[in-house]
């Protein structure tokens, strides 16, 4: 491992700074990732900068909606009693990523900003319409998170940037969900696909109102499958009508093949997942 610079900031505008001034920076928050990688000198940052002297970056708030700071552990969602009681699918999510000890020490913010296409947050909170804000030098902007991605472990963020909030809309309240992911030891490896559903319905009538998917391990980024969304959206929640969602969810994945599926596996577990996850839904909220 080689020397580097090693920088505690003690507010946001200090780290900020601090990125824009140190040419290869890398943010240390739970360090899962990346001191995995510099251990194996796949990483070799001249500049850490270490995050948790930062107050309160490592909170969940309800304000209209949920609010996250970027340093809040994945075990901390998990957990969370008002997240359980408003939006349990998101505390379900968390759940399955890695072993309890990974959960204790990733960081949201690490998630998200790592950027792999089989990402187990950022898929639910695609899901879910969320938003992030991007902070640089005395300024900050928000985007929503379908626009935070432009490829494999590649974000928006430029150099002096970096991601300081998560929001979650309060709309996201009245959908029930699920959340699933395959692969050969579930929550101890990564998925080999992973799928988020969110379905606001009129379950005495089998209405959907409105249905919200989201895809990972199956394309670049995290996707949503908007055409598939909108075969349901005001429609009835039969049988036919779901394989036809399910199957055009997976024509919407773009899958490779690799060590862990081939393609076609993929998009097969893509429409089979859907099928089921859409099901366990209107199981779970039945109201006979």
């Amino acid at each position: 491992m080689k020397n580097f610079d090693y920088i505690r900031p003690v507010n946001m505008d200090n780290a900020v700074e601090a990125l824009k001034k140190n040419d290869d920076a890398y943010l240390l928050a739970g360090g899962t990732d990346l001191l995995i990688g510099m251990k194996n000198n796949a990483v070799q940052p001249k500049c850490l900068i270490d995050l948790k002297s930062i107050p309160d970056i490592d909170s969940i708030e309800y304000r209209n909606g949920f609010k996250l700071g970027p340093l809040t552990t994945i075990r901390d969602i998990e957990v969370s009693r008002s997240i359980r009681k408003k939006i349990p699918v998101l505390s379900q999510a968390a759940g399955t990523l890695g072993s309890i000890q990974i959960r204790n020490r990733a960081t949201i913010g690490g998630n998200l900003c790592h950027a792999s296409p089989a990402a187990d947050m950022a898929t639910i909170l695609l899901a879910m319409d969320c938003h992030v804000k991007i902070a640089s030098y005395k300024s900050e902007k928000t985007i929503g998170l379908d626009q935070f991605y432009t490829g494999p472990n590649r974000t928006v963020i430029g150099r002096g940037e970096m991601l300081s909030e998560i929001i979650i809309p309060k709309d996201m309240e009245r959908f029930k969900g699920v959340y699933l992911k395959y692969g050969p030891r579930k929550a101890m490896d990564i998925g080999i696909v992973n799928i988020a559903l969110l379905l606001d319905a009129d379950y005495e009538r089998g209405l959907c109102n409105q249905i919200m998917i989201a895809l990972g391990a199956v394309a670049p980024t995290p996707i949503r499958a908007k055409g598939a969304e909108a075969l349901l959206n005001g429609n009835r929640l039969k049988a036919g009508s779901i394989g036809k969602v399910a199957q055009a969810a997976a024509d919407e994945a773009r899958p490779i093949s690799d060590f862990r599926a081939s393609a076609g596996y993929r998009r097969d577990l893509v429409r089979s997942l859907v099928f089921k996850g859409i099901n366990q839904i209107l199981k779970d909220n039945n109201p006979s």
